[in-house]
Formats: C-alpha cells, sequence, structure tokens
C-alpha cells in the first residue's frame, strides 16, 4: 500500500515536472527554433550555390590558356618569324596590347598579328 502511494506521488511529481517543462521551456524553445527555419534554408541554399561557383570557376580556369603568344603573318597569309619581337606572354591582355603595338609598328599592310592562347 504505501509502495502504491510513493510510486503514485512519484507519477503525479513527475508529470506535473514533465508539464511545466513542457509549457514553458520545450514549447517556447521550439517555438522560438521556428522563426529560423527560413533563415536555415536560405543559408544552405546559399552555400551550395557558393560551392557550385567554386566548382565552376575551378574547371573554367583549367580549361584556361597557361600563355599567349604572338603569331605573324606576312603579306601572303604564311607563318613567319621577326627576329627581336617578344611573342610570348602571360596574360591575354598585354599579348593584344603588344600585337596592336606591332601592327602599327610595321604597319597593317605588311604583317597581320594574331593573338593565340596555348596551354602549355
Amino acid at each position: 500500500m504505501i509502495l502504491n502511494i510513493i510510486i503514485s506521488a512519484t507519477d503525479k511529481a513527475f508529470s506535473i515536472a514533465f508539464r511545466w517543462l513542457d509549457q514553458n521551456l520545450i514549447s517556447n524553445f521550439l517555438n522560438f527554433v521556428k522563426g529560423f527555419e527560413f533563415a536555415v534554408i536560405v543559408m544552405v541554399a546559399i552555400f551550395f550555390l557558393l560551392v557550385s561557383v567554386y566548382i565552376m570557376l575551378r574547371q573554367y580556369k583549367r580549361s584556361l590558356p597557361k600563355s599567349y603568344r604572338i603569331v605573324v603573318y606576312d603579306v601572303f597569309g604564311r607563318e613567319t618569324v621577326i627576329d627581336g619581337l617578344r611573342q610570348t606572354f602571360a596574360t591575354h591582355d598585354a599579348a593584344e596590347s603588344y600585337a596592336r603595338l606591332y601592327s602599327e609598328m610595321y604597319g597593317r599592310q605588311q604583317y597581320k598579328f594574331k593573338v593565340i592562347g596555348s596551354l602549355l
């Protein structure tokens, strides 16, 4: 009989304690967390897009030429070499700039200068 009273009292105490925790702590915490659902979804989407862009740029960078060179064509359209001209460049802008400079120096009718990328 006393054992039943102790078990019943303990059950009531735990029931009251769990109900109080549920009403005051757990429900408030869950309501607080539900407010961040949208923010978490947006952050995961942004993270996925950033990883995708990083992988795409890494692949794109691998396919870019490592250096650029200027190929010189004479009046007849044959590839020729002019001594003393710099022909290998690290960037496309520099190669294009030198190609324009050489075109102005040698005249547009005598030689044609073309920028070509090389993967080596």
